[in-house]
């Protein structure tokens, strides 16, 4: 798909050409504005936040290639080619590109999620131009050495074990494969020992070919930076890409519950770990920001409801909260308790009696203000580094318009109660839910 050059700042432009979620206009108070975006001729889009008063700059490339484009048999591709990104290039070898990012007192990284793969390098910002040289150069030129793919299986490996191990982590791969059975969103994005092995490096080169093309990639850049400046580098770096059409994806529909599902297994812990999960709507969507506001009222912080009801009243959990997280086209609304195991059973049916609660009466005026207060405060307390506002802008434009990440504030401020008890009767059950238990063994 070929994008025509679009240039100027969001705050001017886009509100006249762009259409976000709820047909907001740009938010006056967000504090986001003034962003600057471009488009090349290859469909590759640039975004820059300027921040003159951080001396910090983040450069953030987005690919909208993650671990549900693994193909057939090599489950955790993606992660594994996100390993062997920065490992060397023709002109750069086998640590040079560490070395230089940490001469100038930078740091780089790099994270692989279901439904896309993100590279970050962060440099003081007199060095934003050197750090997008490099980051260009390995995403583009990257040898892909057999014998750094066989060493960084074995690192692999590893993160495996240590993902297994850890009973939070563990738990919620559980509650992921029975909540979203036949897709890729059940998939671990780290993959499996035994599909792993099958990873050469025809295969990194065809997954390179097909998904790490300019159409299907975003670059951000946040900082004390010029946008004119680092516009017309991402040109020089990235304009001679030849766009390619995609393999077709598969859309994702929201799964059904009829039942409850538990899924339970025995470790050497002290404790349980409990987590109720509900298959929810996608990241850009009113009801995902519906969803977040029931999240913030039902269990984060002190105030919550479930904070209230089963650690200080109760006194039946160690630890409780409530989450939503969006994907491209699902997402994922639950329930997370670390439990004294005698007291499983009284924390689920609490938590499924606040579920009920949600869908029967609408919370009060005061629950939703400080529900909002705690969304604008983790918003604005978030983007106080150059990284945070890069993935801010980087996933929001990725999952469908920046401008989702510019009006985030004012959606959430949209968010009535007649929403949140709709979203729940929508997408909650206490009839209908997977529910995942770690217990101590012979608990």
């Amino acid at each position: 798909m070929k994008r025509k050059f679009v240039s100027g700042f969001l705050i001017v432009v886009l509100v006249l050409s762009t259409v976000p979620a709820f047909a907001l206009p740009v938010d006056p108070d967000s504090p986001l504005i003034p962003i600057a975006m471009r488009v090349l001729d290859n469909g590759m889009r640039i975004i820059v936040k300027e921040i003159s008063t951080y001396p910090i700059a983040t450069v953030n490339v987005w690919v909208g290639a993650g671990a549900k484009d693994d193909p057939p048999g090599l489950s955790g591709l993606a992660h594994f080619f996100e390993h062997l990104t920065f490992k060397g290039t023709p002109s750069r070898p086998r640590g040079q590109i560490a070395y230089e990012v940490e001469s100038v007192g930078g740091y780089l990284n790099a994270m692989t999620s279901l439904d896309f793969t993100t590279y970050f390098i962060v440099v003081p910002s007199d060095y934003a131009g050197l750090a997008m040289e490099i980051q260009a150069d390995a995403l583009r030129n990257s040898l892909f050495e057999p014998g750094e793919i066989d060493q960084e299986r074995y690192v692999i490996h590893e993160e495996i074990r240590l993902r297994q191990d850890s009973p939070q982590t563990h738990l919620l791969d559980m509650v992921l494969a029975h909540l979203f059975p036949g897709t890729p969103y059940a998939k671990q994005p780290i993959g499996t020992f035994e599909e792993l092995a099958n990873v050469d490096r025809n295969a990194m080169v065809d997954f390179h070919a097909q998904y790490y093309v300019p159409n299907n990639m975003v670059l951000v850049v946040a900082g004390n930076v010029s946008a004119e400046e680092i516009f017309a580098q991402a040109e020089e770096l990235y304009g001679d890409m030849e766009p390619k059409a995609l393999p077709p994806s598969q859309y994702i529909p929201i799964p059904k519950l009829d039942s409850v599902i538990t899924v339970d297994e025995e470790r050497e812990v002290s404790q349980s770990y409990v987590f109720i999960g509900y298959p929810a709507p996608g990241l850009n969507t009113r009801d995902a920001a519906a969803l977040t506001m029931a999240s913030v009222i039902l269990g984060q912080g002190r105030a919550s409801r479930l904070y209230r009801a089963v650690v200080e009243e109760e006194q039946l959990v160690n630890d409780v909260t409530a989450l939503y997280d969006g994907f491209a086209d699902i997402g994922l609304f639950g329930i997370y308790g670390e439990v004294p195991s005698e007291n499983v059973e009284r924390f689920t049916a609490a938590a499924l009696a606040e579920i009920a609660r949600l869908q029967e009466e609408l919370v009060t005026e005061e629950e939703l203000a400080r529900a909002k207060t705690v969304a604008r405060s983790s918003l604005a307390f978030s983007n106080q580094s150059s990284d945070n506002v890069a993935v801010f802008l980087g996933i929001r434009e990725l999952y469908g318009s920046v401008m989702e990440a510019v009006n985030q504030i004012a959606i959430l401020e949209q968010v009535t109660a007649e929403d949140i008890q709709r979203a729940a009767q929508s997408y909650l059950s206490s009839q209908a839910y997977v529910l995942g238990h770690i217990r101590p063994e012979g608990r």
